[in-house]
């Protein structure tokens, strides 16, 4: 039997999750395969091409860069560096949003409208443009950019949580329980947050990629991780001056953060196809 084209769209990502596995990995294990220091510079080797270019050798896979420093080895420590400020700003923004979210849905009146001008207010401005100020504002570092990308995403969680607070508040059990006398928190806790957790898995898979990418952002702009240690950001930004001349310093990092974003996201689209496709946009 023919599979139509919506089967197809929706097939399992065995590939975007193979590369994920390898991002995790990576950022777990990653720094126990280096094989170079990617702070150690040896300008005797400096602009070394990839193995299968003529020049390039099995020593450097992938090249060095202006500071004969491997790129192969930055590209692996910078993956460590990125899946530590995606994965640490993911939980602290999903978790502030959420509590907010279930908050406004939940109690209504003027918490909603409150948390609901705070929300307004933040999703007013692009979830980028506030990082970069906010970045610009506490100062460079991974903790800087850590808080924020969380504060840049905060709101578009509270914006979807308070909506399905809002329709699960209306259900015969939670009534119920009201008249139990069970206590608010206990219902938010035991009734409202598990039928919401699948709305949050689709968010959280679907904003890492996003989140990856303004932490790219940063880095390329000098506001993430400070030098000389590496992220794929940074590479990029140090790169664009040699493309011509030595492509692979700029090229390499990119292609690593396009696959990672590419792999989230359709990981994120088969999730979210498996809730009904209007899980959260």
């Amino acid at each position: 039997m023919k599979k139509n084209k919506y089967q197809k769209k929706n097939r399992f990502p065995y590939f975007s999750v193979v590369f994920i596995i390898i991002f995790v990995l990576n950022g777990i294990l990653g720094q126990l395969f280096v094989p170079h220091d990617p702070t150690e510079m040896s300008l005797l080797n400096k602009f070394k091409p990839p193995f299968f270019i003529e020049g390039g050798s099995l020593q450097y896979p992938l090249g060095t860069d202006e500071l004969g420093r491997d790129v192969l080895s930055r590209i692996i420590v910078g993956g460590k560096i990125s899946l530590i400020v995606v994965i640490s700003s993911i939980i602290i923004g999903c978790f502030f949003g959420v509590v907010l979210g279930i908050l406004a849905g939940y109690y209504g009146g003027i918490v909603d409208v409150v948390i609901g001008r705070m929300t307004d207010a933040s999703l007013a401005f692009p979830s980028i443009l506030l990082a970069l100020l906010l970045s610009l504002s506490i100062g460079t570092g991974v903790k800087s950019a850590i808080i924020a990308i969380a504060f840049s995403i905060w709101a578009k969680y509270t914006r979807t949580i308070r909506g399905e607070v809002k329709i699960l508040k209306q259900q015969n059990y939670i009534a119920q329980s009201k008249i139990m006398g069970e206590k608010d928190i206990r219902i938010m806790i035991r009734h409202i947050l598990p039928n919401i957790l699948d709305v949050i898995i689709v968010m959280v898979t679907m904003e890492i990629g996003k989140a990856i990418i303004q932490e790219a952002s940063l880095s390329f702009l000098g506001l993430s991780v400070v030098p000389p240690m590496p992220s794929w950001g940074k590479m990029i930004s140090d790169g664009k001056s040699y493309f011509l001349t030595a492509w692979w310093i700029a090229v390499f990092p990119a292609i690593a953060i396009i696959v990672t974003v590419v792999s989230f996201r359709k990981l994120g689209d088969w999730i979210k196809s498996q809730k009904g496709g209007s899980v959260y946009e």
